[in-house]
């Protein structure tokens, strides 16, 4: 289910506290930090034993961008920078589904050669099934989509008139019963609009400022990647380009006090300036993007900063307020030079470099372990042409929807442009109008839609529009600071639609408990806590026995997050060997909705071996008796008993290295032969029993 990030943590502590096995799974590092300012997700998960297995499923979805007609995926699989994993069975299954066609699909990892089953222009199925693989690359996928797909407008939409009522631990005090709204997706595919084969005017020379992060937080992969990003792009000017390079921590270093010109000899030079510097101090952002700023006085001028966004000196450290007083010094500036983020790193501020790279320019993120080479090609394709301009999408009349969002800030020429909405309504011949300016003329699509009553094909669109909208508040966030209203509706959102935000994290608990869990052959009882929506329990035993579970009331915990306890008395076969065996419970909660959840006990029926072990066998009265015995693990109580003393507790001593206690002979014990006897009992409530003679002296 998904809480509130701070109750999933305090439910997560007690759930691990009584041995509940929960799972957590949260956005942002364990460390304290901003989870809003990493793309890094962390999972705890409890108990795992010693040497021993804990299945652990995840699932996630991800939009896959097109660039100049190209696609990719990336599964991360290689553990962070010199760090060793191996995998003693792994099995990859890669299916690709495209609805437009697609051509040269390559696979970069050599690591994990895939058998292609089948493969066409719109289908791919691979998999590969190896032992003791080593995760020493990640797993990358390629293709290029065809071009004869361009231009032309789709949109596809989801309702469910009859939606599922929420479970009560994910409805809010406001949530409400009625038909939810339906959503719909517009998608196209810019062409390159290469209508027009007139030569067109000589590209004008640029004028590139580098901004190189040489920060403390700089070090290690982030270095070696920001590094050849640098090199790549200083190798891709041209003589009549000029350039200039800005180090910088808590200060900045310039490689020349103006522009020069993009020669061999003064990009060999800067590259050995960067090599000779050396990482130390914070960072200063604000104080870096000023100091770029003011090298931007030629047309056609461009700042490109490699860094991971760790900003952490200068006169402010907020975020919000860096980019509020970039913007601002920006739009004052003669040449107003677009600004591009190649942002490195699991840790990067993203949001912070999101804001910096609107200023008319573009952001690319390239993980820790990711392949550089598909990021760094579709950074430099963007920065080096402009953007598709006055893209925008109509929809008419305005009234038959709700809210529309793009999915994308900056549309080129070879890539998708999206949006996502919702409608409150059905609604006949809805108007869908995009136009978009671009090299070559300008592209108009229209396409009249029904927006339907019911259409259950697109199920992802509902959870795509929520993720939409969340990041707008994200944003919002981000610029004007938190409000009660977009955190509010920030977690609504992300428990309605079942994802993780910064405000929200996923706790994975069951819905029931068996206890006991180890029992004996007979009449024994079996409980089960559920969680307060379920109605009703039954319980499918493995020797063909189907029993109904009876709520004890009284036995409740107390409070809303309290649990409810179910009761049975089973027959359980006396010729049952002892051994682990499954149950499979079947839980009904309020609104009719059925859970299978299947559970293990343990029937014991051995009593546990018991061993005393005493020093002497003669005691005076009045004498302290040591008492040690050894006992079977499964034990989970050892009592010592002699007449006329009372009984003693035997407890672990590490330093005798046996259940061990001290009994007293009472003063007045007559003399003579007594019997000690030392009774263990298990989890299971079988009991053993040793017995030994013991001489009581005057």
């Amino acid at each position: 289910m998904i809480l509130e990030r701070r109750r999933a943590e305090e439910i997560y502590d007690q759930a691990r506290m009584q041995a509940i096995d929960p799972g957590l799974l949260a956005a942002g590092e364990r460390n304290g930090s901003d989870p809003a300012n990493s793309s890094v997700f962390s999972a705890k998960i409890v108990p795992i034993p010693a040497y021993g297995t804990k299945r652990l499923e995840i699932e996630y979805h991800q939009r896959l961008s097109v660039t100049d007609f190209k696609q990719g995926f990336l599964l991360s699989l290689q553990p962070s920078a010199y760090r060793e994993q191996k995998a003693a069975h792994f099995k990859l299954r890669f299916e690709l589904h495209s609805a437009q066609a697609m051509t040269d699909l390559q696979f970069a990892a050599k690591s994990y050669p895939l058998k292609i089953a089948t493969q066409d222009a719109h289908t791919v199925i691979a998999d590969f099934d190896g032992e003791d693989v080593n995760f020493t690359e990640d797993f990358a996928a390629d293709w290029k989509i065809d071009r004869s797909a361009a231009d032309k407008l789709a949109v596809t939409t989801y309702r469910n008139p009859h939606p599922a009522l929420p479970l009560p631990d994910e409805m809010s005090p406001s949530a409400t019963t009625a038909p939810e709204s339906g959503f719909f997706l517009a998608q196209t595919l810019i062409g390159d609009g290469a209508m027009n084969t007139a030569p067109g005017p000589p590209a004008v020379p640029r004028n590139v400022v580098i901004l190189f992060d040489n920060s403390l937080s700089m070090q290690w992969e982030k270095l070696e990647r920001s590094y050849a990003a640098m090199e790549k792009l200083l190798r891709s000017l041209t003589p009549a380009d000029h350039f200039n390079l800005v180090l910088f921590n808590q200060d900045v270093s310039s490689f020349q006090p103006e522009p020069v010109e993009a020669t061999p000899a003064t990009i060999q030079g800067a590259l050995d300036f960067v090599r000779a510097s050396h990482l130390r101090g914070g960072t200063d952002l604000g104080k870096a993007l000023n100091a770029a700023l003011a090298q931007c006085k030629l047309p056609n001028s461009s700042i490109v900063a490699l860094t991971d966004g760790d900003s952490d000196r200068g006169t402010t450290v907020i975020g919000r307020k860096i980019a509020a007083e970039y913007s601002r010094e920006w739009k004052e500036s003669a040449q107003h030079p677009r600004t591009n983020v190649f942002a490195v790193g699991d840790d990067a501020n993203l949001p912070l470099l999101r804001q910096i790279a609107r200023n008319d320019g573009v952001i690319e993120h390239v993980l820790s372990t990711e392949p550089l080479d598909a990021r760094l090609t579709s950074f430099l394709f963007k920065i080096t042409n402009r953007p598709v301009e006055d893209l925008h999408l109509n929809v008419g009349p305005p009234s038959e929807i709700h809210t529309l969002y793009p999915l994308d800030e900056s549309i080129y020429a070879g890539s998708i442009a999206s949006w996502v909405g919702d409608y409150p309504a059905p609604a006949k011949n809805v108007s869908f109008a995009l136009h978009a300016a671009r090299e070559g003329g300008t592209l108009d699509l229209r396409e009249r839609v029904d927006l339907p009553a019911e259409s259950l094909d697109h199920p992802q669109l509902p959870r795509l529009w929520a993720q939409a909208r969340v990041n707008a508040l994200l944003d919002q966030i981000a610029r004007d600071g938190e409000s009660r209203a977009a955190i509010d509706e920030i977690i609504r959102l992300s428990r309605k639609y079942k994802f993780v935000t910064p405000y929200t994290s996923l706790l994975a608990v069951p819905r029931s408990l068996l206890r006991p869990r180890v029992i004996r052959p007979g009449d024994p009882v079996l409980r089960v806590h559920t969680d307060p929506s379920i109605e009703s329990v039954i319980a499918l035993f493995p020797f063909g026995l189907t029993k109904s579970l009876r709520h004890i009331p009284n036995e409740d915990k107390a409070g809303p997050d309290g649990d409810r306890l179910w009761e049975t008395r089973f027959l359980a076969p006396t010729d049952v060997k002892d051994g682990t065996y499954s149950v499979r419970l079947i839980l009904r909660d309020a609104d009719g909705r059925s859970y299978r959840e299947a559970k293990t006990f343990v029937i014991a029926s051995t009593p546990p071996d018991v061993k005393i072990v005493l020093g002497q066998t003669k005691y005076h009265r009045g004498e302290m008796m040591l008492v040690k015995a050894e006992a079977t693990s499964s034990t989970r109580t050892l009592t010592a008993r002699l007449e006329g003393a009372a009984p003693v507790d035997l407890r672990w001593n590490v330093i005798l290295g046996s259940s061990a206690g001290q009994m007293r002979i009472p003063d007045n014990l007559a003399p003579g032969t007594y019997t000690l006897s030392v009774t263990a009992e298990d989890i299971a409530h079988n009991i053993g029993t040793q017995e030994t003679k013991v001489e009581i002296l005057p």
